[in-house]
């Protein structure tokens, strides 16, 4: 069993060690966070089941949380053990020393997420016998009963039952990294941005490439690949909200100084050209608003333009097209083939030579749809977005 107690024993020993860690991600989408994160702070990720698990210091961790586009929590594992049984559950959490990066004054919370259908237990059952394994440990150290806060606690721990592989991990994202800062225009379809920086990467796009998307609804796409062009932070321009500013261990200097130096790499006049397209008036001022907010509305083009007369407005071929067409769930399965078939054909004719990059959740009515057009699709990859199992689909002619 590895537990916290066992990776350290001192607080200030701790500044200078490295961490056994995993992030939350796009489950599917494993293997492109991992990489992200190898690029991001030099580790060898480990792709595992909806998220990644690697070693990482203190202001890798927190530039992870400032920079990642493809995560959506980092956290600091304090135990991964076998449990089968609540009682399994508890006696792992009870052997970890809580004292060391929780004051007597702040309040905690625990998150919990069983995956296992043969245990007799639910995940709020998993998270209230850690709490109490919180509670009494703590209690014994410092004589001191922590407070509990579900709302808006101070520290957030979260367990996660897969299986029978129990891990306990201490939050230092808090809320989600997909929740963008810029996003104040909520599209009724909008596209989870992570997975938008996930398929950018996937296709191959770079910031001296033409982009496209002529289904951009709220703008996510185009958006999160100039945020990628400019080097604009995520994270760090949501500083105040993350749980890194409330853990006694990490220092505020450390963080401020992780967010300037992300932030003096910013550059506004790099030159890109990235344009997003939708037919409803309505989500292009949506799309404005979010460029504005994101502080990236003169470097992305916005228009009110129909997909299926591309041909008459499309003034330069992009050399790649992402999109997000509708899913179809609302419409018959023929007319979605009908549409996807529209859509192909008017994207090969005004666009030949561009690589084409969607989400759909019927892949094989869209695969029919591509090569009805002369595509041949060079990545399919299933994951799971909400409740749909969606995919990831690159083609090229």
């Amino acid at each position: 069993m590895e537990t916290w107690s066992r990776l350290s024993y001192n607080l200030e020993a701790r500044r200078s060690l490295r961490f056994t860690c995993f992030a939350t991600t796009v489950h599917g989408l494993e293997d492109i966070a991992a990489g992200e994160c190898r690029e991001l702070i030099g580790v060898d990720a480990k792709p595992d089941v909806g998220k990644i698990i690697f070693e990482a210091d203190l202001e890798q961790i927190i530039k992870l949380n400032l920079a990642s586009r493809t995560l959506h929590r980092i956290f600091i594992m304090l135990a991964r053990s076998q449990a089968e049984t609540l009682d399994d559950v508890y006696k792992i959490a009870r052997g970890i020393d809580y004292s060391e990066f929780i004051n007597p004054d702040q309040t905690f919370a625990v998150r919990g997420e069983r995956h296992s259908k043969d245990k007799p237990f639910t995940s709020l059952d998993m998270a209230a016998i850690v709490g109490r394994a919180v509670i009494e440990s703590f209690k014994e150290k410092t004589g001191t009963r922590l407070k509990v806060n579900l709302d808006d606690p101070d520290v957030e721990l979260y367990c996660l039952l897969r299986d029978s592989e129990f891990i306990l991990g201490l939050n230092t994202t808090g809320k989600s990294l997909h929740r963008r800062y810029y996003r104040v225009y909520h599209h009724r379809a909008a596209l989870q941005p992570t997975i938008a920086a996930s398929m950018l990467r996937i296709s191959g796009w770079e910031k001296k490439k033409r982009l496209l998307d002529p289904m951009c609804g709220g703008g996510t796409i185009p958006i999160e690949a100039a945020l990628i062009a400019l080097k604009i932070p995520p994270g760090a321009r949501k500083l105040a909200e993350l749980a890194l500013q409330k853990l006694r261990f990490i220092e505020d200097w450390r963080i401020e100084m992780i967010a300037k130096k992300l932030e003096e790499e910013v550059n506004h006049s790099t030159p890109i050209k990235i344009m997003g397209t939708d037919a409803s008036p309505k989500s292009i001022e949506g799309a404005l608003k979010n460029a504005e907010k994101a502080g990236v509305l003169n470097q992305v083009k916005f228009l009110v333009k129909d997909v299926f007369k591309i041909g008459e407005w499309l003034e330069e071929e992009p050399d790649h097209i992402l999109m997000n067409p509708p899913y179809g769930i609302r419409m018959g399965i023929r007319k979605i083939e009908e549409f996807y078939e529209r859509v192909c054909k008017v994207l090969a004719e005004a666009a030949p030579n561009a690589k084409l990059t969607v989400i759909v959740s019927k892949p094989t009515i869209f695969g029919r749809a591509l090569e009805k057009a002369g595509y041949q699709t060079t990545f399919k990859r299933q994951i799971v977005y909400g409740k749909l199992n969606a995919f990831i689909i690159s083609a090229e002619r």
